[in-house]
C-alpha cells in the first residue's frame, strides 16, 4: 500500500505519495492551512489513495515539533496507520536548488512547490531511492 510524506509548516504543508508498490514517489500537492484544514484533507486524500504508512519530516524548529507530533498521532488513531518520524534537515533547501536548476525563480507564487518537493524529497529517502 501506498506511503504519504508530509513536510509539515506553519502556513504551508507539502504533500508527497507513493504507488502501491512503494517503488515511486510523486509530488502531490502543498495544503495552504490559512485557507484548508489539513486533517479534513488528509481524509479525502485516503479516501481516493488509501496510505498505510505516513512518514513526517521532523521539523529543524523545535517549536513546530509539539505540532508535528500531536498530528502523528491523530493520523495513526484515524486511519490506523504506521507513522515514521523522518530528519528533514535541508529538504527545503533542496527543494530550492532544484526549482533553480529547472530555471524557476522563487517568489510567492511558486513557493508551494517548495513544500510539495521538500515532502516529495522526504519521501524518497524514506523509500531508498534517493
Amino acid at each position: 500500500m501506498r506511503v504519504l510524506a508530509i513536510d509539515y509548516g506553519k502556513r504551508r504543508v507539502g504533500l508527497a505519495i507513493s504507488d502501491p508498490e512503494r517503488r515511486f514517489a510523486f509530488p502531490l500537492e502543498t495544503v495552504d492551512t490559512r485557507r484548508k484544514d489539513l486533517k479534513e484533507r488528509l481524509a479525502e486524500i485516503y479516501s481516493e489513495r488509501p496510505f498505510s504508512t505516513v512518514v513526517i519530516g521532523k521539523p529543524p524548529r523545535d517549536e513546530l515539533i509539539p505540532e508535528v507530533e500531536a498530528l502523528g498521532r491523530w493520523i495513526g488513531e484515524t486511519f490506523g496507520c504506521e507513522v515514521v518520524f523522518w530528519d528533514e534537515h535541508y529538504t527545503s533547501a533542496e527543494a530550492e536548488e532544484m526549482l533553480k536548476a529547472m530555471g524557476k525563480r522563487i517568489n510567492r507564487k511558486n513557493k508551494h512547490l517548495i513544500d510539495t518537493l521538500a515532502a516529495y524529497l522526504i519521501l524518497m529517502e524514506y523509500l531508498g531511492i534517493r
